[in-house]
C-alpha cells in the first residue's frame, strides 16, 4: 500500500532506465537501438548480446504489468496519480480490475515483478570497486599520507608507498588536464581501488603506476574514458596491460578515447570473423553520413576502432596472429570496397558512367594474400575493361574513357589516404601498376595482361602470385584471374628467373639491411627469403594450386609434399611463427626497431603469445631458425639453378 507504481523501487522508471542507459552507450554504434517504446528496446538489447533474451521477456512481462496496474490507479478516481491507494478496499478493487480473485494473489505478483525489476537494475549498475574493504584503507584526501593507506598499498606490492600516494593524490586534486572536472575526479575517486589492484597484478607495481601517471598526463579528457573504465572492470585490466605492454595501444587511447568503444560491446567481439557481419555494421556506420567528407571520416572512426578491437583480442590471446591477419585484410578489403562505392557513386553524378565499362581492384601484398597486420598499407590497381566503340562517358562533363578511370582512381587514393581530422584510413601503394610509378594510375585489362606477358620483370611476376580481385563488376572477376593464370602459366627460362631472384635478394641486403634482429621483413633469413622461395616456386612449377600460390606457408608445406623442397614442412611453421611475431610487435609497438622499446613486460608478452616459457628461449629459437632458413634458401636456389 501506498508504493509508487512508476518510480518506486522496482517501478516503471527502473525498467525505462534500464534501457535506455544501455541505449545510450551502444546506440551511436547499433542503429536498431535507437527504438522508442521500451519494450522494443528490450527486445533489441537481447538481439545484439547486451541482455539475455530471459531478462528481456522478464523486464517486458513486468513492464506491461506494472503499466496495467498503473492505469488502473488513476481508473478508481479519474486521478492522473502512480500511488497505490492505502486502504484494503482500494486495493481490493483494483485486484478486482486486475483479474485476481483475492488481494493476496494481486500482492504476491505485484512484488514479483518488483523484485524481478529490482535485481536486473541493481545488476546493471552494480558497484564492483570493494577493494578497500578487501585489502585495506585506502585514503589520498589531505596533504600528509594516511599510515593505513601506506599499509595497504605495500601490502598491494607497491616498494615506493609514499611516491604512490603522492601521484593519487595529485590526480585527485586535478593536477592534470583530465582530471580538473569534478565529474571525472570523481569518477576516476571511484575506479582507484580497482586501478591499483590491476596495477599491482600487471608486474612491477612502481613502474606500472608510473606508465599510469604519464598516460593521464598527456590525456586530453578524462570524464568519457573513467566512466566507461569504473563500469567495465575487463577494460580496465585490459589498459594496465596496454600501459605495461603495449604503448602503441596506449597511444591509440590517447588520441582517439573511442576506439575503446568497442571493447564494450558483447556483440562485436567476433563479428569480423564474419565478412558478411561486418560489412552490415560498416555499412549501418556509413550509411547515417550526411555528406561525402562524413563519410570519409565515418570510415576512419569505424576503421581506428575496428584495428584496436583486432589488436585488443590479439594481445588478449583471445584471437591467433593468424586470425588476426585474416581480420585486418578482411577490415581493409570492406572499408576499400565500401570507400570505392561511394567514390564512384559520386564520381558518375558529375561525369557519367563509361557505357558497358566494368571496373576491379586488384590487391597484392599482405591483402592480396590476406597477412595483413596494423600497421600494413594497402597495394592496390584499378583494371577496367571498355567495348572497343566507346571513347567518353555520359555525363554532364564527359571525359575520354582513359582519363575517366585515371580520375576516378585519383578520387579512391584520396578517400584512403588523405589527411582528416580522423587521421588516414591506409597509405595507399600503386607502385605494381605497370611500368611502376611512370604509368597510368588505371590499367585497362587488356594492357595489364600485354604488359604482364610481354615486359614485365621477374618480381613483378613474383608479386602477380599474391595478387587477389578485391572488388570487381559482376563477371569481371572471373576474366582478371583467368588472365592471371594464364601469364603464371607462361612458359620461362628459370634460370633467368633463378638469377633475377638471387640478384634481387643480394641487392635488398645491400641496399636496406635489417633495422633489428626481429625484422623479419628484411633481415637475413626472415620473410623474404622464405618468400621468394615460395613466389619462384610459383613460376617455376605449373602444379601449384591457384588458391594456393598467395599462401607462403601452404605453398612450402605443397613444394615439401611433391618432393621439390626438403625441409618445406619445416620453413612453413617457421614463417608463421615470425608472421606472429611482426602481428605482435606490429600492434604493442610504435616502433618496434629500436631496442629500448622492447621491455621486459613487452618481451614476456610476446613468449607468451608464441608459446614460449621465456624470451632468451624464443631468442636463441629466432637465431636457429634464421640459420635454417639462409641455408635452405641457397639450396634451393642452387638446386633449380
Amino acid at each position: 500500500a501506498g508504493h509508487n507504481v512508476k518510480l518506486g523501487r522496482g517501478g516503471i522508471r527502473e525498467i525505462e532506465f534500464f534501457a535506455q542507459t544501455q541505449q545510450l552507450i551502444a546506440g551511436g554504434r547499433e542503429a536498431n537501438l535507437r527504438v522508442i517504446p521500451t519494450t522494443d528496446a528490450l527486445d533489441e538489447l537481447a538481439n545484439n548480446n547486451w541482455i539475455s533474451h530471459k531478462t528481456a521477456t522478464e523486464m517486458g512481462a513486468a513492464y506491461w504489468f506494472l503499466r496495467a496496474v498503473e492505469n488502473r490507479v488513476q481508473m478508481i478516481n479519474d486521478q492522473q496519480t502512480h500511488t497505490l491507494p492505502q486502504d484494503t478496499e482500494t486495493l481490493n478493487a483494483i485486484a478486482c480490475l486486475m483479474g485476481f480473485a483475492t488481494l493476496d494473489a494481486f500482492e504476491t505478483e505485484y512484488r514479483a515483478a518488483l523484485g524481478t525489476v529490482s535485481t536486473n537494475y541493481t545488476n546493471l549498475f552494480v558497484d564492483k570497486n570493494a577493494l578497500s574493504t578487501q585489502s585495506g584503507s585506502l585514503v589520498f584526501t589531505g596533504t600528509d599520507d594516511d599510515p593505513a593507506t601506506l599499509e595497504t598499498l605495500c601490502d598491494l606490492g607497491f616498494s615506493s608507498p609514499q611516491l604512490a600516494s603522492s601521484t593519487i593524490r595529485k590526480w585527485q586534486y586535478g593536477g592534470y588536464v583530465a582530471t580538473r572536472a569534478a565529474a571525472a575526479r570523481a569518477h576516476l575517486t571511484e575506479l582507484i581501488p580497482t586501478l591499483l589492484q590491476t596495477i599491482a597484478k600487471a608486474g612491477n607495481a612502481d613502474k606500472a603506476l608510473k606508465r599510469f601517471d604519464d598516460f593521464l598526463s598527456r590525456l586530453p579528457a578524462g570524464l568519457q574514458l573513467f566512466a566507461m573504465l569504473r563500469s567495465q572492470e575487463q577494460l580496465c585490466h585490459l589498459l594496465v596491460a596496454f600501459m605495461a605492454s603495449a604503448p602503441k595501444m596506449a597511444e591509440a587511447v590517447i588520441r582517439r578515447a573511442h576506439v575503446l568503444d568497442g571493447l564494450i560491446d558483447p556483440a562485436r567481439t567476433a563479428e569480423i570473423v564474419d565478412p558478411v557481419t561486418l560489412r552490415t555494421k560498416v555499412d549501418g556506420f556509413l550509411v547515417e553520413a550526411r555528406s561525402f567528407e562524413e563519410v570519409i571520416d565515418r570510415a576512419r572512426i569505424v576503421g581506428q576502432e575496428q584495428k584496436f578491437l583486432i589488436s585488443a583480442g590479439l594481445i588478449s590471446g583471445s584471437i591467433t596472429p593468424n586470425l588476426a591477419a585474416i581480420q585486418f585484410a578482411n577490415l581493409a578489403q570492406t572499408l576499400l570496397d565500401r570507400l570505392f562505392e561511394h567514390v564512384r557513386e559520386l564520381f558518375e553524378k558529375r561525369h557519367g558512367k563509361v557505357a558497358g565499362a566494368k571496373v576491379a581492384l586488384l590487391a597484392f601484398g599482405k591483402l592480396g594474400s590476406e597477412q595483413m597486420n596494423v600497421s600494413s598499407d594497402i597495394d592496390v590497381i584499378l583494371l577496367y575493361d571498355v567495348p572497343g566503340d566507346v571513347v567518353h562517358s555520359d555525363g554532364g562533363k564527359p571525359l575520354a574513357t582513359s582519363l575517366y578511370f585515371t580520375r576516378l582512381t585519383q578520387r579512391l587514393i584520396a578517400a584512403l589516404s588523405a589527411q582528416t581530422a580522423q587521421g588516414v584510413l591506409y597509405e595507399l601503394d600503386m607502385r605494381l601498376r605497370p611500368s611502376g610509378n611512370a604509368g597510368p594510375l588505371a590499367t585497362s585489362l587488356s594492357a595489364f595482361t600485354k604488359y604482364q606477358m610481354e615486359k614485365a620483370w621477374t618480381w613483378e611476376h613474383q608479386a602477380l602470385t599474391r595478387a587477389r580481385v578485391v572488388f570487381a563488376d559482376n563477371g569481371f572477376e572471373t576474366k582478371i584471374n583467368d588472365n592471371i593464370a594464364r601469364v603464371l602459366a607462361a612458359a620461362r627460362d628459370n634460370k633467368q628467373i633463378i638469377a633475377d631472384v638471387v640478384d634481387m635478394r643480394a641487392r635488398l641486403l645491400r641496399e636496406r639491411p635489417a633495422r633489428h634482429d626481429f625484422d623479419f621483413k628484411l633481415v637475413e633469413g626472415g620473410w623474404i627469403d622464405l618468400e621468394f622461395i615460395a613466389q619462384s616456386g610459383v613460376l617455376l612449377h605449373g602444379n601449384i594450386p591457384m588458391p594456393l600460390r598467395r599462401d607462403t606457408a601452404g605453398i612450402l608445406r605443397f613444394l615439401s609434399k611433391e618432393n621439390q623442397l626438403k625441409g618445406g614442412e619445416k620453413l612453413a611453421d617457421i614463417y608463421e611463427l615470425m608472421s606472429a611475431m611482426v602481428q605482435i610487435t606490429s600492434a604493442c609497438l610504435v616502433n618496434p626497431f629500436l631496442d629500448k622499446n622492447w621491455t621486459d613486460a613487452f618481451k614476456a608478452l610476446l613468449s607468451r603469445l608464441t608459446n614460449y616459457p621465456d624470451f632468451a628461449r624464443l631468442e636463441n629459437e629466432v637465431a636457429q631458425m634464421k640459420k635454417i632458413v639462409i641455408k635452405a634458401s641457397k639450396n634451393w636456389f642452387a638446386e633449380n639453378c
